[in-house]
């Protein structure tokens, strides 16, 4: 225990942005994971999906109220979350300890991770790191089964229980290696939080400054209209040109800062996975 509460705080300690939690946890697992290995550990990964997921007949997510009032509704919404999970030996028993800095300030038993999303008819699963997303897919175990030509999952839940495909995942390779991915994750919600403290949080009280915040929170909030305008650099039907016309000045700061803050995080990976390299050789 005293190692985890260490690598805890390591952990802690690398910048990784976790005050931002709209998204990206699957990026920040998968980071922390590495980060792990380069230190000589190994972890799986703890994946908790919400109904929405794997039942076409409930919408029921993983909601909590937003305390940095940030979201535009409020609250926080995700269809799933994920973190890395250790074998932990407590006194002369082994526990699997949940590490989540986003939820909790040390390790946590991985029922007690569970208990804190709070939602009815959650499903997990443990899986090994290399693990490292899922496709979602309307199709049905039972029309795959009925269909050889489809790729068929590496994890299936059973027929009684999901009439979704949710459990396809996939590796850190391929598109998702060369497109780095977990350096934009985390480039986004590292911009995303120097966004909402330099910017946010000191109007989120004053009365003429009230549409201003409802537009940067409509920018910031909602992931996918950050994602839009700062690792895409592209419009949707809220970002549109009015609104990026009207934010042109503070949008072009943070695009600076997301460029900066992408190397920044390139350059930790090239670092961490040399370490891994070197270790490997050995």
């Amino acid at each position: 225990m005293n190692t985890a509460n260490a690598l805890f705080t390591e952990i802690l300690k690398s910048g990784i942005p976790f005050g931002y939690q709209q998204a990206n946890c699957h990026n920040i697992s998968h980071y922390i994971s590495i980060l792990l290995e380069s230190k000589g550990y190994r972890c799986a990964k703890i994946w908790a999906f919400a109904p929405v997921v794997y039942s076409t007949s409930s919408s029921r997510l993983i909601t909590f109220t937003d305390k940095k009032n940030i979201s535009p509704t409020g609250k926080i919404d995700w269809g799933y979350h994920v973190a890395p999970i250790l074998q932990v030996r407590i006194g002369t028993k082994v526990r699997k300890m949940v590490i989540d800095p986003g939820l909790f300030k040390t390790p946590v038993r991985y029922r007690t991770w569970l208990a804190k999303l709070k939602t009815r008819k959650l499903i997990y699963l443990i899986m090994d790191s290399e693990w490292y997303l899922f496709n979602s897919s309307m199709i049905t175990n039972l029309q795959l089964q009925q269909n050889i030509d489809i790729i068929q999952p590496n994890v299936k839940l059973p027929d009684w229980f999901s009439d979704k495909l949710i459990t396809d995942f996939f590796k850190y390779e391929d598109d998702a290696l060369e497109q780095h991915w977990i350096e934009k994750g985390l480039a986004v919600n590292e911009t995303a939080m120097a966004f909402y403290t330099n910017e946010i949080k000191p109007l989120l009280h004053s009365k003429i400054h009230l549409d201003l915040v409802n537009d940067y929170k409509m920018l910031v909030g909602n992931v996918f209209n950050f994602e839009t305008i700062f690792r895409d650099n592209n419009w949707n039907y809220e970002m549109d040109d009015t609104f990026q016309y009207n934010h042109q000045d503070i949008i072009a700061k943070y695009r600076e800062i997301y460029s900066s803050n992408l190397i920044k995080w390139q350059k930790s990976m090239a670092s961490l996975n040399e370490i891994i390299s070197k270790k490997h050789k050995k």
